[in-house]
């Protein structure tokens, strides 16, 4: 048995001792408390029969409680015994190793860089050549507090005993760390409640510093993820309000160039809100342009920021590439071959069963093979396969892609090494590199990639619904969903598409269920694909709300996605359509009484409405969600500015139309807009907001001639063959997709100015 106590002894430094003294917090220490106790349970049972990977994450769960916590409950706990039952739990499988990347890469996100390299050398003592170990390593010399970039390239950090100027001084700024700290670990535990208000006692303390402001924007986004609005949405006001007020005074200290969008900018360092993040955020979109627009100024410098010596790593002087350079190249090579191929790759870390592959992964079969070479660079690992075998049901979304491409490069191996991953992707000589990724996979997407022009044409598409901010040339999009006029909030020229810029594949996928005009009989206990709406009442139980529901709204979307305005409009449409009911996604579940109590506190007929209001939990397999829209749904009532994306194709292609709000500008908030002119359905679009969104709901489900009439139609958009309609049609969809880049890389090759382009 391998000697644990080598590494036991510094296992103490996972713990930072806070000093509690109000209440409040006082309970937050018993919930830890009583958390870790379960934790240790679960762990023992798990190890037992046997399921030792889930036991090594309840034990490390348990580890992560600090051991004064089990005092305030009057139980002694052993911190080396937990850690040695962590260890075993990999030990028994002769898998030590994976012990010690376990806990080298969760102290790297835990900020511990010393408890993080004590144990990534411990495992490269096992195996000095171990993939994983050397890749922590490698991130390692990369981390350190956020550096701030000054005007001569000079990088300055909280470091030893340099901490910030506030009221309270060093004591104030640790215990905002500790806070900061500690809200980080509740909010990867998903605990939103908890999170946020750790993260409210660090903005407090945190007094403005720069440091530990995204307390005040995390506390935020925590509120929005559980519906935590306050009486009548006062909170979630004032937290939109703060969000305004963070980032314009970021904007004004921050930004060399002033408020307006100018595209010359620089920046001392990034905006606290994320660009992600604020996506569902009712806010100014110019606010969104200047949020991407930091995070793109600061993208490279942060993924080569040595936090060892606290300064930039040296970028190579010739970095990025130099476009002009493979310009030419490439046009001599375009000119004296005559089976020249545009080169095209697509980068992504989720190249498995992400939402994006869902929608795009059938999109590669159709691409031609005499014009073009398609090349995938996945950074990302694929699916466990016991997650393909058994929530999948065999389906590889990965292997898919793989086979339908020309070459399939797995580059985990320098992933994090966003230098080395330009070089390989230069060296494969790709014309034009799509990103999949944008911001929406923080921690694992390529960062710094595009900074350093691995391919001459730089194109975003689908993941990410909103401008990059710097370093792409074109976006994906249409002129509904990106209109003309606001064009000045993107950094990217457009490619427009026809026909809706989302690729979709539902109507080739043999997994994907078509619509019927008609309803299977309902089964006594639910199956997929029976019943209709009304009868299966979104599985709720059956003594609550009407005996029988007249009609069934649905909104699918995480909780994120709504805002008070939305619920309330919710609750004019239930009280306009008699014993109607509201199908919702628990998601959240954490989020669930927050809505309620929002529901009763607003409405004075709130506890009746709350039972017309329904939680589904979330499934696993996509075909399972996919088929219960149409099970469950007969209208969608949209999110908003944060549409459903994949979610609403899903509801569409069961033939369950949307009702959506059409008077935003931000790009996410228009996708059902575009969808439903494409469909035919564009009187479902509230162009005048709110108050038309209600009424066009209500005329669905209290009009049936109508609802009826609406639903054939989208079905029948949905069955449609030989032609297939064009908003289905994939192949199509590559057609077109493939004229734009056509476009892309003949303004490049004849070195004509980048500018928007109409397919």
């Amino acid at each position: 048995m391998f000697a644990f106590h080598c590494v036991l002894v510094s296992l103490t430094f996972l713990f930072v001792i806070f000093p509690f003294r109000s209440c409040s917090v006082v309970s937050a220490v018993q919930i830890i408390a009583e958390d870790s106790l379960t934790n240790i349970q679960e762990g023992q049972r798990l190890f037992k029969i046997g399921s030792h990977d889930e036991a090594a994450n309840h034990f490390w769960s348990a580890i992560l409680q600090y051991e004064k916590t089990f005092q305030s409950i009057g139980v002694e706990h052993s911190l080396q015994n937990i850690f040695h039952s962590f260890l075993q739990c990999f030990a028994v499988r002769d898998r030590i190793i994976d012990g010690f990347i376990y806990v080298g890469r969760e102290s790297l996100m835990r900020k511990q860089p010393n408890m993080a390299e004590t144990y990534i050398n411990e495992a490269l003592k096992i195996d000095s050549e171990n993939k994983e170990a050397l890749a922590l390593q490698r991130a390692l010399k990369t981390f350190k507090e956020y550096p701030i970039v000054s005007d001569d390239g000079a990088v300055t950090t909280t470091k030893g005993n340099n901490f910030p100027d506030s009221h309270g001084g060093r004591d104030s700024f640790l215990l905002a760390e500790q806070k900061f700290n500690t809200g980080i670990h509740f909010f990867n535990q998903k605990k939103f409640q908890l999170a946020s208000g750790f993260f409210d006692e660090a903005c407090n303390l945190s007094e403005g510093q720069h440091h530990y402001v995204a307390a005040c924007t995390n506390a935020v986004y925590c509120r929005a993820n559980t519906l935590d609005w306050g009486l009548n949405g006062t909170q979630f006001a004032e937290d939109m309000a703060r969000i305004e007020e963070i980032t314009w005074r970021e904007i004004i200290s921050l930004r060399k160039g002033g408020s307006k969008i100018t595209g010359t900018s620089t920046w001392t360092r990034s905006t606290s809100v994320h660009p992600h993040m604020v996506l569902g955020y009712p806010v100014d979109p110019v606010l969104k342009y200047f949020i991407s627009e930091s995070h793109a100024f600061m993208d490279e410098p942060l993924a080569r920021y040595d936090g060892e010596t606290g300064s930039l790593k040296q970028l190579p002087s010739h970095l990025p590439y130099d476009v002009g350079v493979r310009r030419e190249k490439t046009k001599a090579d375009y000119k004296s071959k005559d089976t020249f191929k545009i080169r095209v790759g697509f980068v992504s870390s989720g190249f498995k069963s992400k939402a994006v592959m869902f929608l795009s992964h059938a999109m590669f079969q159709f691409f031609d093979k005499d014009k073009f070479e398609v090349h995938i660079v996945s950074a990302g690992g694929p699916d466990n396969p016991r997650f393909i075998s058994d929530a999948m049901r065999g389906v590889d979304w990965r292997e898919n892609v793989r086979k339908n491409v020309d070459y399939f490069h797995d580059v985990q191996d320098i992933s994090n090494d966003h230098i080395a991953l330009a070089k390989f992707i230069h060296d494969l000589d790709v014309h034009i590199l799509v990103e999949w990724d944008g911001y929406a996979r923080s921690g694992d997407r390529a960062q710094g990639l595009f900074a350093l022009r691995p391919a001459p044409v730089q194109i975003l598409h689908q993941e990410f619904l909103g401008t990059m901010g710097g370093h792409f040339d074109y976006i994906i999009t249409d002129k509904i969903t990106s209109p003309e006029d606001t064009q000045n909030l993107y950094s990217e020229k457009m490619i427009y598409m026809p026909n809706h810029f989302f690729s979709k594949a539902h109507a080739i996928m043999r997994d994907v269920k078509d619509p019927s005009y008609d309803f299977k009989p309902k089964k006594t206990e639910y199956v997929y694909g029976t019943g209709s709406p009304q009868e299966n009442r979104c599985l709720s139980s059956l003594d609550i709300g009407p005996k029988e529901a007249s009609f069934v709204f649905c909104n699918f979307n995480k909780f994120l996605k709504n805002n008070p305005e939305t619920v309330i409009s919710y609750i004019q449409i239930l009280r306009n359509v008699p014993d109607s009911i509201l199908c919702l996604l628990e998601n959240p579940t954490e989020g669930i009484p927050n809505l309620r109590k929002f529901v009763n506190d607003f409405a004075s007929d709130g506890s009746i409405l709350n039972e017309r209001i329904h939680f589904l939990p979330w499934a696993a397999n996509p075909f399972d969600h996919q088929m219960r829209s149409q099970d469950f749904c007969n209208i969608v009532l949209d999110s908003y500015p944060y549409n459903g994306h994949t979610t609403a194709q899903d509801a569409l292609y069961g033939g369950v139309p949307i009702v959506t709000r059409s008077d935003g500008l931000d790009m996410s908030s228009r996708v059902s807009t575009s969808a439903n002119v494409v469909l035919g359905l564009e009187e479902l679009n509230a162009y005048d907001g709110p108050s038309q969104y209600v009424e066009i709901a209500t005329k669905l489900g209290t009009n049936k001639d109508y609802f009826q009439a609406i639903r054939n139609k989208l079905i029948g958009t949905c069955l449609q063959r030989e032609p297939m309609h064009p908003y289905w049609d994939v192949a199509r969809y590559v057609f077109d997709f493939s004229e734009g880049i056509v476009k892309a890389f003949e303004t490049f090759i004849y070195g004509n100015e980048v500018s928007h382009i109409e397919i």
